[in-house]
């Protein structure tokens, strides 16, 4: 307003020198303006060679245009221009725009200003006509190279305008309009007269291309050089001013925010940015330290971001005021770490935008080993979420480095930024950027534009952000990695997939050169692991004894491959789908033993003298010791010299039957010995079919009393159970009863056989109660017995055959004595030889958690005791690490720990 009201002064004192013919030209171009405006209506010749004198209304130097002395004109047909004459900074540019009254001045500006916003862009003296606009650049070479490079054609989504250029169109001349030199006093303009434009607390930039002195220039802050000199010129002025608090920046077309970073050394309190071209609310996270008490948004497309205004207040914890909302004051919490601080990248150019021709490997190679930043866009119209899109992402790119950075949602198409990920960039441009999204069986298109940022010192680092989450990790020899993912997500700024080959290959690996000779303990739980692919590093984890795999989505044994030869003696992989896929317990460890030779215990048991089963079965967690205590010392009897015992086992009134389905060829002359061994079983079977529905015959054949039934056992031939081969259901555990289910298989002795090695395959099931109380130490417990016991028997299939026995057969015991085990309703403290359950009531059961159980581990890797001791020690020290190994030490120096103690568990 008042640099207007100055120019028409001038121009008044100077009206009486316009008769004289000795005035200069310096005073006509002052008046004519004011005379004679620009007549839109009329034609351009665009070949005319007539010089043409361009009068600027902002009291600039007139400036002269000479066709005669320009290069020839450049268009769609004649390319090869001059980049000497280009490159001169005395020369002005003319670029014709040819749209025969197609389309309005206004829709070309902006078409402009979309084609060339990261490149320096000052379009001055814009001149309408009919069917040309025309305007002139000095100093802007970029853009228009990239005219040249284009084809001299203006495209825009529905319209594409030809483009003529004539170099060195006239010479510059101090005095002439300078476009960064104007901008730059428009706004010290509006900062010193503050007061003239509302308020003299605030700097009102509101529509800064209106500015009266900057009619000649094509302003449009939108244009990233552009608003880089007005934010330069901002804070420029405010350095000097030190009432304004308010910046106004409303109506702009402003989208590059981080520009405007450079006024945070200004005490502002309040910031208007409505209006603007904002597309997401993290943009303003580059602004976070200005301590905005006031802020104002509203018109820019970050307003349809789900929870924008969430966003934008964690980045100002002080704001009281966001658009018409009153929000309360918050106290930032500090926190302190060693994570260096990262800004966000913002993108400074708009990049190569990968064409077909670049649908090769040959093509897109020459942009490998760069470092800048490269954006993907990804074009879903609103149909799927973010989630939908990076599970797609990560599934196809599972083996590739790949980090999504600044990840921003929008209501057509995402995007967002990578770096050093050039081979999974070369995967999706084999896939023709085209990405499946399985659960939906739908195809989307991308959008890949390269090199549209450069790297900075503080700019996020992924794989940094992995090694400091593992370095978060590992505590006492126990690398914890459990349920990654919900952490990992923690961070704004990446998005990680947890369950990623690279990934997880990553963390292990920068674990293992950090960690392999301390860590013990290995965690991987809850973490939707597919495949071990990722696992290779284990072998350099040399002191590791321990691995826990549970509640991952390990479908098939297969999918332990890449899992290499490792110390692993203490392995979890239950309640992973591959349990359910094993046809027995002999198979299942088998299986398992050929990834982990050193295996000693599975799934929180040990592998005790060939015996282990899936405890998938078991109906309640505490029924497991108590099926195991029970199992492992009736067939360990059962095997023994001492089968006569098992009679203590039952109750009086027990009652025994059996079934077999074996064939006994009746019409032979001559019974040999294998007939004879097959009637030993025979003779007590009570199939109905067999027995032809002769109920009485039945009930004559059930065995009933524990004397009768110990005679039953003992004339049957000796045996050996294939522990491997368990299969143990509980289907009730209660107080008042007990049923244990045992599929399995069995060997009969080479002798009892006559030289033949038989196997049986067979299933029981005992019905067991308590039916007293116990005796002298065991007064106050329980006493179980077995009340009914049924046998079936069957012939199994040569293959069953082969795999019986796989695994090097131990020794069973033949007597086993002071078993602890868990119950529902207590403790159990002995299973004696006639197997009395005393079940002690208990008050307060101990909790083993995984914590208590890597504390163990590591105790026990430090000490070299045995696991009781190890517990032993840790109990008495209420599982503090520290406390453990001083008394261990004291200990030991007191000679007070036998070598017994030394010795590994026996069974």
């Amino acid at each position: 307003m008042l640099q207007e009201m100055q120019s028409i002064e001038r121009a008044k004192r100077a009206q009486p020198a316009c008769g004289s013919s000795t005035a200069g030209p310096a005073a006509a171009v002052q008046i004519q303006p004011l005379a004679q405006e620009h007549d839109e209506s009329s034609f351009y010749n665009v070949h005319n060679t007539k010089s043409q004198t361009l009068k600027m209304c902002t009291g600039e130097l007139d400036i002269v245009l000479e066709p005669k002395l320009a290069s020839p004109l450049y268009n769609a047909d004649n390319l090869q221009f001059d980049r000497t004459l280009l490159n001169r900074a005395d020369m002005w540019h003319q670029v014709i725009v040819h749209h025969d009254n197609r389309c309005t001045k206004q829709k070309i500006k902006e078409t402009l200003f979309n084609a060339y916003s990261y490149y320096d862009f000052f379009p001055v003296a814009y001149r309408r006509h009919v069917n040309a606009d025309f305007f002139l650049l000095r100093m802007c070479n970029q853009v228009v190279l990239k005219m040249f490079e284009e084809g001299l054609v203006l495209k825009s989504p529905n319209l594409e305008l030809p483009l003529s250029v004539r170099l060195g169109i006239a010479r510059f001349h101090n005095g002439q309009i300078f476009a960064r030199q104007a901008i730059t006093r428009a706004v010290q303009e509006r900062c010193d007269n503050a007061a003239q434009y509302g308020d003299i607390s605030v700097l009102n930039l509101d529509s800064f291309a209106d500015h009266v002195s900057l009619r000649e220039l094509c302003i449009y802050l939108g244009n990233r050089s552009q608003f880089e000199v007005v934010c330069s010129a901002i804070e420029q002025a405010l350095s000097g001013n030190t009432c304004i608090t308010s910046l106004r920046l409303a109506n702009n077309d402003i989208s590059h925010m981080s520009l405007l970073a450079a006024v945070k050394e200004a005490k502002l309190m309040s910031l208007d940015l409505r209006g603007n071209r904002i597309k997401h609310p993290s943009s303003l996270r580059l602004l976070k330290d200005i301590s905005l008490v006031e802020l104002f948004v509203e018109g820019n497309n970050l307003t349809d971001v789900p929870d924008y205004k969430k966003i934008i207040r964690s980045f100002f914890p002080k704001l009281l005021k966001l658009d018409s909302d009153l929000t309360q004051t918050t106290i930032p919490k500090v926190v302190r770490n060693n994570v260096m601080e990262e800004e966000e990248v913002e993108i400074t150019s708009p990049g190569t935008l990968i064409t077909e021709a670049d649908m090769c490997a040959g093509a897109f190679q020459k942009y490998n080993m760069t470092p800048h930043w490269h954006k993907v866009t990804v074009h879903h119209n609103g149909v799927f979420n973010k989630q939908d899109i990076l599970d797609g992402l990560f599934r196809l790119l599972d083996k590739h480095a790949f980090f999504p950075c600044f990840y921003k949602t929008y209501s057509k198409q995402d995007e967002f930024l990578v770096q050093n990920c050039f081979d999974a960039l070369q995967l999706l441009v084999k896939q023709r950027l085209k990405l499946v999204i399985p659960s939906h069986s739908t195809v989307l298109k991308l959008s890949l534009a390269m090199n549209v940022a450069e790297a900075g010192e503080k700019d996020v680092q992924p794989l940094k952000r992995l090694e400091q989450f593992v370095s978060k990790r590992f505590n006492l020899g126990c690398l914890d990695l459990c349920l990654m993912q919900t952490e990992l997500n923690e961070c704004k700024t990446v998005d990680f997939c947890a369950k990623s080959t690279f990934t997880l290959g990553y963390m292990l690996d920068f674990a293992a050169r950090k960690y392999g000779n301390s860590c013990l303990v290995l965690r991987l739980r809850n973490n939707e692991l597919k495949n071990c692919e990722a696992m290779e590093s284990l072998s350099r984890f040399h002191k590791l004894v321990s691995l826990d795999l549970r509640f991952n989505s390990l479908a098939k044994i297969s999918d332990l491959q890449g899992i290499p030869w490792n110390n692993v003696t203490d392995l979890y992989l239950d309640h992973n789908p591959l349990c359910g896929t094993m046809p027995s317990g002999a198979e299942y460890v088998r299986k398992v033993k050929q990834y982990f030779s050193m295996l000693d215990q599975l799934d929180g048991k040990k592998l005790l003298s060939c015996y282990t089963y899936c405890q998938n079965y078991l109906c309640t967690p505490e029924a497991y010791k108590f099926a195991e205590a029970f199992v492992k010392h009736y067939f360990s009897l059962f095997d023994s010299f001492r089968r006569g015992e098992l009679q203590e086992l039952y109750h009086q009134q027990a009652q025994f039957s059996m079934t077999c389905t074996f064939a006994i060829d009746t019409l032979a002359p001559e019974k040999d010995p294998q007939t004879d061994r097959i009637a030993s079983y025979m003779q007590h079977s009570r199939n109905f079919i067999e027995l032809n529905g002769d109920i009485e015959r039945a009930l004559s054949m059930l065995i009933v009393g524990n004397e009768r039934i110990g005679c039953v056992l003992t004339s049957f031939p000796k045996t050996e159970f294939d522990f491997y081969s368990f299969r143990i259901d509980v289907p009730m555990f209660t107080p008042e009863s007990v049923i244990i289910t045992v599929h399995g298989r069995m060997k009969e002795d080479e002798a009892t056989s006559i030289g033949q090695v038989n196997f049986v395959g067979f299933m029981r099931t005992w019905s067991i109660h308590p039916c007293g109380m116990g005796t002298n130490l065991f007064h106050d417990a329980l006493e179980y017995k077995i009340h009914n016991d049924m046998l079936h028997m069957y012939g199994i299939t040569q293959e069953e055959c082969n795999d019986m026995f796989v695994a090097p057969n131990e020794e069973i015991p033949p007597t086993v004595e002071n078993i602890q085990v868990s119950a529902r309703y207590g403790v159990c403290t002995e299973v004696s030889t006639n197997f009395r359950l005393h079940v002690q009531q208990d008050t307060s059961a101990p909790c083993e958690g995984d914590d208590r159980e890597s504390t163990l581990i590591v105790f026990k890797e430090l000490t070299q005791l045995n696991r009781d001791w190890c517990k032993r020690c840790l109990e008495e020290s209420s599982w503090n690490l520290k406390v453990a190994l001083n008394v261990f030490l004291k200990l030991y120096e007191s000679k007070r720990i036998p070598k017994m103690a030394f010795k590994e568990d026996s069974v």
